[in-house]
């Protein structure tokens, strides 16, 4: 949108440039006129005369150079955005990839291994139920909170992989894609 937008303005802009230089017209004219008159042609060029061209032309020829360039800087931010957009979701992205590994490595193992041995200690007599309680709760909300950050990385996952064309659609579909490494059925 923002491309076409410029290729407009640049358009728009080559027209007064265009319109800057002398427009020469020529024109032969043949009039078969009536038997009272006899037959006329006619010759006409014409010169227009392009007086005070700097506070006309050039004014005009500026200002939609102006608006081609103010239109190629808006693409340009535009394009800068959403790289810097991209560029945050993918490093989100790989940062909850290791955030995941993680959970999957050390913290889940350990909350799963202390509601154990909790529930352990309340079977010899050496704990409360409070205790077991509470080491469960923790070792839930240690998954719900797994679950939510691979909820999170699925959805980044897929505003990444939407930016990339499938087989066929471009040329550019030879650009290099992100795989995801640790997908929910490789986790289990």
């Amino acid at each position: 949108l923002m491309a076409s937008k410029e290729a407009v303005a640049l358009a728009a802009a080559e027209v007064a440039r265009q319109d800057k230089r002398v427009d020469w017209t020529a024109s032969l004219m043949y009039s078969q006129r009536g038997e009272a008159f006899s037959n006329m042609v006619s010759v006409g060029v014409s010169v227009p005369l392009q007086w005070d061209q700097k506070n006309r032309q050039d004014r005009e020829l500026a200002a939609r150079l102006a608006k081609a360039e103010q239109a190629r800087a808006e693409r340009e931010e535009m394009t800068r955005a959403h790289l810097a957009e991209t560029e945050r979701w993918l490093a989100t992205w790989r940062s909850n990839l290791a955030r995941l590994a993680d959970y999957d490595a050390t913290l889940v193992p350990l909350a799963a291994e202390r509601t154990r041995a909790a529930l352990a200690a309340y079977r010899g007599g050496r704990g409360d139920l409070a205790g077991v309680l509470e080491a469960r709760r923790m070792e839930i909300d240690t998954r719900v909170e797994r679950l939510r950050i691979e909820m999170e990385t699925a959805g980044l996952w897929v505003e990444l992989e939407y930016l990339i064309p499938a087989e066929g659609e471009t040329e550019s579909a030879a650009a290099p894609q992100p795989s995801m490494t640790n997908t929910p059925e490789q986790q289990r």
